[in-house]
C-alpha cells in the first residue's frame, strides 16, 4: 500500500514538474511571439497558431501579420488578418485586433491596387473607430470620386480632428468635397487657409492650381489669373491652365467680346 502512495506521489511529481516544464516553454514562446523581432518571433508565433494558442490564437495571428509586414510578404499578412477576421464569428476578439486587422488589410489592397478591397475595409475601419487619420482621407477621396460629397464631408471632419496639424492635402480634399456640393464659397475659404501654410514649392503651386480653378467658378477672375499664372510660374505642368488664362483675360479686356464660360471637368 505504503509503495503504492509511493509510486503515485512519484508520478504525480513528475506529472506537475512536465506541466510546468511546459507551461514555461509556452510563456517564453508567447514572449517571444509577442514582444521579439524577426524570424526567431515568427517562428514562435506560428509554434502557438498551430495549436498551443489557449483562447490568444487571434494576439499571436495580428503579431505575426505585423510581423510579416515588416518583411515585405503581403499575401501572407493578408491570410493571417483575414484568419483574424474569421476568428470574430466563433471567438471572442477584442475590438482592438478587430481594427488592426480592418487597418491592416486596407494598407495592403492599398499596395496591391485593389481599389474594392480598399474601399471595404477602410469603411470597417472607420466604423471600429480608427484613429489614423489617413483612413478618413483616403475614404473621403474615394467617396469624393463616388459623387458621395456630403460624405466624404463628414469623414473629413473626423479627419480634422484626429490630426493635430492639418496640411494641403486636408484643404484640398476639403475643398473638393465643397465643390462636388456647389458650394464655391468654402472650397475657396478652405485652400486659402491652405495657403497660408508653408510647404515645398511644387505643393504650393497645387494647391494655388486648384484655387485658380475656384476662382473662376466664383468670377473672380483677376484671383483667378493671379494663381493660374503662380502655377505655371512654379513648373507645375497644367495645359488646362494656360487655356484658362487665355479665357480669362478675354474677360478681363474691356475691348474683347464676351468670354466663352468653359466648365472645367473635376478632378
Amino acid at each position: 500500500m505504503k509503495k503504492g502512495l509511493k509510486w503515485g506521489a512519484a508520478v504525480f511529481a513528475v506529472s506537475a514538474a512536465a506541466f510546468i516544464a511546459f507551461s514555461f516553454f509556452i510563456s517564453s514562446k508567447k514572449k517571444a511571439c509577442l514582444e521579439g523581432e524577426g524570424p526567431q518571433a515568427i517562428e514562435a508565433c506560428t509554434f502557438l497558431i498551430e495549436g498551443h494558442t489557449s483562447g490568444y490564437k487571434a494576439e499571436c495571428l495580428s503579431r505575426r501579420a505585423y510581423l510579416l509586414a515588416k518583411e515585405g510578404k503581403w499575401d501572407q499578412v493578408v491570410a493571417d488578418q483575414n484568419e483574424v477576421v474569421a476568428l470574430k464569428a466563433s471567438a471572442q476578439v477584442p475590438p482592438a485586433l478587430m481594427l488592426s486587422a480592418y487597418e491592416s488589410l486596407a494598407d495592403v489592397a492599398s499596395r496591391q491596387g485593389d481599389a474594392a478591397g480598399l474601399e471595404k475595409y477602410l469603411e470597417l475601419a472607420a466604423r471600429s473607430g480608427s484613429k489614423r487619420p489617413e483612413v478618413y482621407l483616403a475614404l473621403s477621396e474615394i467617396y469624393s470620386g463616388e459623387k458621395k460629397f456630403q460624405e466624404a464631408l463628414g469623414l473629413l471632419e473626423t479627419a480634422g480632428g484626429l490630426q493635430a496639424e492639418k496640411k494641403h492635402p486636408y484643404y484640398n480634399d476639403l475643398a473638393s468635397a465643397y465643390e462636388g456640393l456647389n458650394d464655391y464659397g468654402k472650397a475657396y475659404d478652405a485652400l486659402k487657409t491652405a495657403l497660408d501654410i508653408p510647404a515645398p514649392r511644387p505643393v504650393l503651386a497645387a494647391t494655388a492650381k486648384h484655387m485658380g480653378f475656384v476662382c473662376y467658378e466664383l468670377k473672380r477672375y483677376k484671383d483667378a489669373e493671379i494663381y493660374l499664372g503662380y502655377t505655371l510660374k512654379a513648373g507645375l505642368d497644367c495645359p488646362e491652365c494656360a487655356l484658362l488664362l487665355t479665357t480669362i483675360r478675354e474677360s478681363l479686356d474691356p475691348t474683347a467680346g464676351p468670354a466663352v464660360r468653359s466648365r472645367r471637368k473635376r478632378r
